[in-house]
């Protein structure tokens, strides 16, 4: 989940899909051996192409170690992240490769790293049952945090094994950034989810309740991010939102990255927003080692040494 102002998106039913995708060459900046964006517009010729919705919603469940869970607003998805998870193993795998990765090259000068928030280093499935993998950002603003101008509670555990590989990566040495598709507007719970209520400027925040169910209110645990001057919503604490249309900071106003946006006054697709934001943080002179994301959205564009591609069979977002 990428904030507000992603379009509506399906389940990902690349669980079990045996489709032959089409990769545009772009796909070589993406350093994960194996993985491919998918071609949206392949047009399956029969049901064996496919994955029943169903089907895919169950998998999905037994992924994550919760074979029995129920979805919707009275389901069972304040349910704690189950920590054994297939799913969780997963994480931690890809966080180790990172971490091996950033050990090797503590050496960098003015090495960085930057991360993705929703299914990177927050993960969101609890909103997926809630929500049936039906993303409303009304109801995602409850689970976010914010409710009108109202901070509620985060109710989004932090991804298994990345808080300790960004307190290790800081560890050595190296600036950490985060950058998101939210938008500004849910820049401090954001930042209260990952770190803490009171870094984010915030009095200690209470449990959430969502739909008469309460789950604890979360405080990720990851260590604050390096201060650098976003740009644009008065925000300098490393922590990059999505600027609303009309603005978008002056360093994204190039036409390999927002500009053609700009000056057609519509919101800046992800891959030329983040390669953008990647792309200022290296001019302030950082070397971006590792970038990780759970999107190829995320990862595409280059502006990173090496990217990690978190897993995710939720939604799909190009």
């Amino acid at each position: 989940m990428k904030g507000l102002m992603r379009p509506r998106r399906s389940l990902w039913l690349g669980l079990g899909l045996g489709v032959v995708t089409t990769v545009v060459a772009a796909v070589a900046a993406v350093a994960v051996a194996g993985l491919q964006p998918a071609d949206l517009g392949f047009t399956p010729k029969s049901e064996s192409q496919m994955t029943n919705i169903d089907v895919a919603r169950a998998y999905a469940k037994n992924y994550y170690g919760a074979p029995t869970a129920t979805s919707g607003p009275n389901g069972s998805w304040n349910t704690p992240l189950n920590l054994t998870s297939n799913y969780a193993d997963e994480a931690r795998s890809v966080a180790k490769q990172g971490d091996n990765w950033l050990s090797a090259r503590s050496k960098v000068s003015d090495r960085a790293i930057v991360l993705d928030v929703d299914d990177t280093t927050l993960t969101t499935w609890n909103y997926e049952l809630y929500s049936n993998w039906d993303f409303n950002p009304t109801t995602n603003a409850q689970f976010v945090g914010l409710t009108g101008t109202m901070f509620t509670g985060n109710a989004f555990p932090a991804t298994p094994g990345m808080v300790d590989l960004v307190s290790h990566a800081k560890a050595l040495g190296y600036a950490v950034f985060f950058l998101t598709g939210r938008g500004d507007s849910q820049h401090q719970a954001t930042i209260a989810n990952l770190v803490s209520d009171t870094a984010a400027g915030l009095p200690d925040l209470t449990d959430v309740t969502i739909s008469g169910k309460t789950i604890p209110e979360v405080d990720a645990g990851y260590p604050a991010p390096t201060p650098l001057d976003s740009g644009h919503g008065g925000f300098a604490d490393g922590l990059f939102t999505k600027p609303p249309v009309g603005q978008y900071p002056a360093y994204l106003n190039q036409p390999q990255f927002c500009g053609p946006s700009i000056a057609a006054g519509v919101s800046c697709p992800t891959i030329q927003y983040k390669s953008g934001v990647r792309a200022y943080i290296e001019s302030q002179g950082y070397d971006i080692v590792g970038n990780f994301g759970d999107q190829f959205s995320d990862l595409l564009g280059g502006f990173a040494d090496k990217t990690f591609k978190m897993p995710n069979p939720n939604y799909y977002l190009p």
